[in-house]
């Protein structure tokens, strides 16, 4: 009689029309090391790409929070030369403090940037926003604004970077 089912091997007709009985190749399910590997390298790639991204996109939020303090540190300024024709010299003024002195925080809103005048008087103004902390950004460490709307800035070693961070 013929055999229904035989494991693990495999019935085939042989060179007469007969049955036979052959071993079957073992199923493997899985995947091999090699396999795996590759597919852990291919993470390990996509993950640093994708860590490096965000840290640009981190960096590039940081820039715009110093560049918006130093617009609103100017806009604060031209109203201060309004009311006392002379730019204001100090942050961190309140209402009617001696000397005046402008009402804007000397550190941006999440203190990543300090804030300073570094002149002021009758005819112009500069201020200046630096990394609350000396490694924070190196390609842009020092933020500047003036009375003519010149913006500028500089990196750790004192390059102009203004293309880069403004």
């Amino acid at each position: 009689g013929e055999l229904v089912h035989a494991e693990p091997q495999q019935l085939l007709r042989g060179p007469q029309g007969r049955l036979v009985l052959t071993a079957a190749m073992p199923r493997v399910r899985g995947f091999s090391v090699i396999e795996l590997m590759i597919a852990l390298a291919i993470v390990a790639i996509t993950m640093s790409l994708a860590v490096a991204s965000y840290r640009g996109h981190v960096l590039r939020a940081h820039r715009a929070e110093a560049a918006h303090a130093l617009l609103a540190a100017a806009a604060e300024q031209e109203k201060f030369h309004l009311a006392h024709g002379r730019y204001g010299e100090r942050l961190d003024g309140v209402a009617g403090s001696e000397p005046p002195a402008l009402p804007v925080a000397s550190s941006t809103p999440h203190g990543r940037y300090r804030l300073a005048v570094e002149f002021a008087d009758a005819a112009g103004y500069l201020i200046v926003a630096r990394p609350a902390e000396s490694h924070a950004d190196p390609l842009c460490a020092r933020f500047s604004f003036d009375e003519s709307g010149r913006r500028e800035a500089r990196d750790r070693e004192g390059r102009d970077s203004t293309a880069r961070c403004w």
